[in-house]
């Protein structure tokens, strides 16, 4: 683990199809800066670099440590058994050699990472995450190209459940769905044990007349009317989405035993209010990350949006 906050702060980057985020600082030295820029093309690397170096160049982030969030929906969560007998600092390097064999991904040179186990029926079981290694590389490529030092990936699931289950105390007991709302997609993942057990992306139907804005600091957002036949749409896909799901972890993922409990919802979706209340309404443990305000160094918000980062600094 790189304890960066011993000595000085870091920088945590995420990259959405919309905007470039940047928290500055860490949880021992607070945070010192929010910054969110709108991205003309995700796809275009040069582009994407020139942009974060002006940052770096702007805030004077030259040189300093980056933690970033892999937010691409090329990734893959995956439970297999493995043999018993075989310890566990042993478990990734027998997942590697199982590849194309009892390991199946969907693409080629992965990145591995045991994130979960338990022990089945006299099996040991253990969950692991996959992403393509060119899309990590990518990504560190542009925070190099950039002046920054990667140091640190995780996945934006990962860092919210950290945040969520440390900040607002949820147990291990929990059958948890967290949701993670933009404005053009969605990412809902199903934790218990406070291990993963699913993730999946949605693409969200496009918003035609969202609206810019740059505040006095330059922090730029996009807002979308609250009340359009739009935003019906959204609510129906989500809902559905949710409700799919819910159905699927009670009977596929627990045997029909367990259902899930808990909700954490975070994002810059304006429907996230109305979400809110419909599953309190049920009698469910929401949590959502507007709850309570989380501020700057200097006494500014920090915008829910920026949670995933917030979680990413706790790693």
């Amino acid at each position: 683990m790189y304890t960066y906050w011993k000595n000085h702060p870091a920088v945590f980057v995420t990259f959405t199809e919309k905007y470039i985020r940047v928290l500055v600082g860490g949880r021992k030295n607070r945070y010192t800066k929010i910054i969110q820029e709108f991205i003309e093309d995700e796809t275009d690397d040069l582009l994407l670099i020139e942009q974060l170096r002006d940052i770096v160049k702007k805030y004077k982030l030259k040189g300093l440590p980056a933690f970033f969030s892999y937010s691409n929906q090329d990734l893959l969560l995956r439970s297999t058994t493995i043999p018993i007998q075989i310890p566990r600092e042993e478990w990734k390097g027998h997942l590697y050699m199982e590849l194309g064999e009892s390991f199946q991904l969907p693409f080629e040179n992965p990145i591995i990472e045991v994130v979960g186990d338990r022990l089945l029926e006299g099996r040991q079981e253990v969950t692991a995450l996959a992403v393509p290694e060119s899309d990590v590389q990518r990504l560190e490529s542009i925070l190099k190209e950039s002046k920054l030092h990667p140091v640190v990936i995780d996945l934006p699931f990962l860092s919210l459940y950290r945040f969520f289950g440390e900040h607002f105390s949820i147990s291990e007991s929990s059958h948890v769905l967290l949701l993670q709302l933009e404005l053009d997609h969605i990412q809902i993942s199903m934790f218990h044990d406070h291990q993963p057990l699913y993730v999946r992306s949605l693409t969200l139907p496009q918003i035609p007349n969202l609206s810019s804005y740059e505040t006095r600091s330059g922090f730029q957002y996009w807002t979308a009317p609250d009340e359009s036949l739009e935003m019906d749409e959204h609510f129906s896909v989500i809902q559905n989405e949710i409700d799919r799901l819910r159905t699927f972890y009670q009977y596929n993922l627990q045997g029909g035993s367990k259902e899930i409990d808990t909700f954490c919802i975070s994002g810059d979706h304006p429907l996230i209010e109305k979400l809110t209340e419909t599953y309190n309404s049920e009698q469910l443990q929401v949590f959502h990350s507007n709850e309570e305000i989380l501020l700057t160094k200097d006494g500014l918000e920090i915008p829910p949006s920026f949670t995933e980062l917030i979680g990413l600094s706790w790693k």
